[in-house]
């Protein structure tokens, strides 16, 4: 799950928020080339990102020469499971090449070194350059150790779906348990930004671990890439919470549809933003019987970003006035994208003015502002999950851990369940687990920075639950 937070202290880098990338190899279009070309480049070239004191990512571009003597290339961030992802273009001047990265406005320019055969160079996102050493090698494979290996005690296969109603088409994974049933069956719904099935970031395969564990359990689990990400068709770019909700709802239908799917046992599982978007599709979809909201926010968008501001700071150990200067800074530039008293622009440059006053560089507030003034950002700092809580009447499952940083459990659980209360259902199991992150990891602190060098994935007493509940709980209740 990306974090879309933060603007003053500083939106994390794309790369850095957890991109997750195509699972197999695309087909990519060649792109132009000086010719003449002195020196062959193709191979893997890899090197190490420092994104920080004593941290770095390692990360590559799998470059591969054509007969015309053209160029392509893949990026490869192995750790954060973007693999084969395609570069916007690749250009050879002699020995400088340059790699655009468009998707995450992004760009790698370094000279190849004929005696040490290393491409040297600068790797630059968002307005920020830092020094990337590559040199020719193998890709690296992470494995965590609740990654299922094959074989697997059930059947697997790759299906594709149409959206409803724009009619793209989006690619997923379907598991289920050996034999006719009719089985439940869920669809899982991942977080904010971009995402592959598996909900891949930082070395983990959340929804991979998730879908493993509950097909164990004899359910039916579609997973499926995030539009426009991965095999997925669609256009992201200009894309809401109500549109992602029309993607996950066009799964509950796809579902409805396998003989050996119960039909009346169809449930939606959401992490993070997809807390919000199963309520959505269940006030759209009375076909959808239960949800399982996996750190899904109770408030809108704006309180979202106040608690995980001053949370994810604290775990950082900043000091509290600095704290309270930031959210503040923060929720003023938040309340100036909404402002439709003003026109538009004026929130815009009134906006950037901001930016720059606190030291950003032009080149570093203009992503700022593209994220800031999306259809996706002023859509969910208004969206409030309340509006889509109230009415249910079906069974929920409500989850939350104590460490996380990013949907606390002592804001969002209980404005949950006051919304569900208020709407005359009581239909709902709350769990809170001690110690858990926004990924339902043993965390120490909770903080985003500790996600991938913890080696579980999802706590397996969390995995547990959720597949009883579905099989026994949700119908008691």
């Amino acid at each position: 799950m990306k974090i879309r937070m933060i603007v003053v202290f500083g939106l994390l880098m794309a790369l850095l928020s957890g991109c997750a990338g195509v699972q197999t190899e695309q087909p990519i279009p060649p792109a132009s080339v000086a010719q003449d070309v002195a020196v062959d480049l193709s191979g893997y070239w890899k090197g190490l990102l420092e994104i920080g004191p004593g941290k770095s990512l390692p990360l590559g571009f799998t470059i591969r020469g054509s007969a015309d003597g053209l160029y392509e290339a893949l990026m490869q961030i192995p750790s954060q499971g973007l693999r084969n992802f395609k570069v916007s273009s690749v250009q050879l001047e002699g020995t400088l090449l340059t790699i655009g990265i468009d998707a995450l406005q992004a760009s790698f320019s370094g000279s190849h070194d004929p005696g040490t055969d290393q491409i040297v160079g600068t790797f630059t996102q968002m307005g920020q350059s830092l020094p990337l050493v590559l040199a020719l090698g193998e890709i690296e494979e992470y494995a965590r150790p609740q990654d299922p290996q094959k074989p697997y005690p059930y059947l697997s296969e790759e299906i594709r779906f149409t959206q409803a109603p724009e009619g793209f088409q989006l690619a997923g994974t379907l598991t289920r348990p050996e034999g006719d049933g009719p089985f439940p069956a869920v669809v899982l719904v991942t977080g904010s930004g971009s995402q592959n099935r598996d909900e891949e970031l930082l070395g983990h395969k959340p929804f991979l671990v998730l879908s493993d564990a509950l097909t164990r359990a004899g359910i039916v689990v579609l997973r499926y890439d995030d539009r426009g990400f991965a095999e997925s068709q669609g256009d992201a770019s200009a894309a809401t919470s109500l549109d992602f909700a029309d993607d996950a709802s066009s799964a509950v239908e796809y579902l409805k549809a396998l003989p050996y799917v119960d039909s009346a046992s169809i449930g939606l599982i959401g992490h993070s933003e997809g807390g919000i978007i199963g309520p959505i599709v269940a006030q759209k979809n009375k076909d959808l019987d239960f949800l399982v909201l996996m750190a899904g926010p109770g408030v809108n968008g704006l309180a979202v970003l106040e608690d995980q501001t001053a949370a994810i700071l604290r775990a950082q150990h900043y000091p509290e006035p600095v704290i309270a200067q930031i959210v503040q800074a923060n929720l003023a530039i938040y309340n100036t994208v909404l402002d439709e008293r003003e026109p538009l622009e004026e929130r815009k440059e009134s906006v950037m003015q901001t930016l720059l006053s606190v030291g950003m560089s032009a080149d570093e507030a203009k992503p700022q502002m593209a994220a800031l003034f999306s259809p996706w950002y002023m859509k969910f700092l208004t969206l409030n999950p309340a509006d889509y809580l109230k009415g249910l009447t079906i069974p929920a499952l409500i989850l939350n851990g104590t460490k996380d940083t990013q949907v606390s459990a002592t804001l969002h659980v209980p404005a949950i369940e006051e919304a569900l209360l208020s709407g005359g259902s009581t239909r709902f199991t709350s769990k809170i687990y001690e110690g858990l992150n926004h990924l339902f990891q043993p965390a120490t602190t909770g903080s985003p920075d500790e996600y991938e060098s913890i080696e579980t994935t999802i706590d397996p007493q969390v995995l547990q639950d959720i597949a009883t509940w579905i099989v026994k709980e949700r119908t008691l209740l």
